[in-house]
């Protein structure tokens, strides 16, 4: 009697440990599908003047930015953003020491009255990435009114 009442409690106080355990869960934190942006058909060619660039970008839309769909190209040669083909977009592509790219894109929208926003992102690649994807770094923008300027800067973790 004593050693079925010592197993009932041995087997009780496992179970009792068993459960006590602690539960893990897992939180997805579900990212902006507009703070990536979609490069394809990537493509380079140099010659002794400089080297040529022009791809395709894809940003999805937002409830606070519009989304977009153009083509960049440009040249290595030239130092600041150049516009692409839908004009709220620039690019700039600068060789690397180590072989590669950096590509970087900055997207302006403006919304009634007198406001501006801009987002920028910035990847690093090799000539051999056709497509690839630009997370948005840094948000930005200003908003005018009566009372004066608001102005909104935030850079992504």
């Amino acid at each position: 009697m004593q050693f079925a009442t010592f197993l009932l409690v041995a087997l009780l106080s496992i179970f009792d440990i068993t459960f006590a355990a602690p539960t893990y869960h897992y939180h997805y934190q579900t990212v902006n599908p507009a703070l990536t942006w979609h490069v394809s058909n990537f493509y380079t060619g140099c010659s002794p003047g400089g080297c040529d660039y022009r791809f395709d970008i894809l940003g999805i839309a937002a409830p606070n930015s519009p989304g977009f769909n153009t083509t960049c190209n440009g040249t290595d040669v030239e130092t600041d953003y150049t516009f692409c083909r839908d004009k709220h977009i620039k690019a700039k592509v600068t060789a690397l020491k180590s072989r590669g790219w950096k590509v970087e894109v900055l997207h302006a929208w403006f919304k009634p009255p007198g406001a501006e926003f801009y987002a920028e992102g910035s990847a690093n690649v090799t000539s051999t990435m056709r497509n690839f994807t630009i997370p948005v770094t840094k948000t930005y923008g200003v908003a005018w009114a009566d009372e004066g300027a608001s102005i909104l800067d935030h850079e992504m973790a």
